[in-house]
């Protein structure tokens, strides 16, 4: 089971690498945004907060991802403890490739969104400066 949950940490490690590079794009492009459009001066508070969020995510998700993996070592121990398996072994490795894959793809997909969105903003505040110069 330790060896299953050190692959997924390592799944994982990748996922906080592209986490981390499109958090840095979505506060980026955040901040700039705000500050060019005027709506707020820059606060390293809220840069901060941003950040926490970032790590406070990231751990969530890899615990969520921990927790799949064990999944089939649970059902293990159910079966030799009373004798009867709650689920097939084959399914609950299936249920838990599936739910770590499905926790890093919509990971991704949701910061990607934002990252996408928040350049657009970005790309709209510079494409209205130029037209007024």
């Amino acid at each position: 089971m330790l060896e299953a949950i050190i692959e997924t940490l390592k799944i994982m490690g990748w996922l906080g690498l592209a986490l981390g590079i499109l958090a840095i794009v979505n506060i980026l492009t955040g901040t700039l945004t705000n500050i060019w459009s005027g709506k707020e001066n820059f606060m390293p508070s809220k840069l901060i907060k941003g950040i926490e969020k970032v790590v406070a995510f990231y751990i969530c998700t890899a615990f969520v991802g921990i927790v799949f993996t064990m999944l089939p070592f649970i059902n293990g121990m159910v079966t030799e403890a009373f004798g009867a398996a709650l689920l097939s072994e084959e399914m609950l490795n299936t249920f838990s490739n599936v739910g770590v894959l499905g926790i890093i793809i919509s990971t991704i997909a949701v910061q990607a969104k934002k990252a996408i969105s928040g350049i657009m903003n970005l790309s709209k505040l510079s494409s209205e400066e130029d037209e007024r110069n």
